[in-house]
């Protein structure tokens, strides 16, 4: 990917964050950078391609990189811890307005659908290598997972370590209970 269209990419996601979906135009876009649409053209055909390409950077930024990086550690408890920690290091803020920006985009939905699935994936088979049964790697998961994306959603808001620490905590004493 080419460091202009990164750059419209990280543009967006502040956008995003700052102003809301609505602000995702192309023409508000383009005000809001300072260039023409044409900018905006030479690197997405349209809109379309531009929220699949938004979707896709994030899931690579807020996905696929933080498993790699927690995939660094040999067991598969301190991958979970290892994850964790790269949670707590990222900018997660893009996070709270895509999934309510999924509530009024279908496309958003399907998005965040695979990468939920994906994130709930990981979970479960850290879960199964740590001895579970497929069901209750499964129950795990969606619950971990869960709670942590429940608890980013409480006011006042908790910071992003509290909100690891206490869904990490949930995880680690029904792991307990299940072994």
């Amino acid at each position: 990917m080419s460091d202009a269209r990164q750059g419209w990419l990280a543009f967006a996601l502040k956008t995003l964050i700052s102003s809301g979906p609505d602000a995702l135009t192309i023409d508000r876009l383009c005000a809001r950078k300072k260039v023409t649409k044409g900018s905006f053209y030479h690197h997405f055909k349209n809109r379309q391609a531009f929220v699949d390409a938004l979707m896709t950077y994030w899931y690579e930024q807020a996905t696929t990189r933080l498993i790699a990086i927690a995939d660094t550690q040999p067991c598969p408890l301190t991958r979970l811890e290892r994850l964790d920690e790269a949670i707590a290091a990222t900018d997660i803020e893009a996070e709270l307005h895509i999934r309510a920006w999924a509530l009024k985009d279908a496309s958003i939905q399907h998005h965040l659908s695979t990468i939920d699935t994906q994130r709930q994936h990981y979970l479960k088979t850290c879960y199964l290598e740590l001895g579970l049964d497929q069901t209750r790697a499964e129950h795990l998961a969606t619950t971990s997972y869960a709670s942590f994306l429940g608890l980013q959603q409480l006011y006042p808001r908790l910071s992003v370590q509290d909100c690891l620490a206490l869904s990490s905590q949930q995880a680690k004493t029904q792991l307990k209970e299940l072994l």
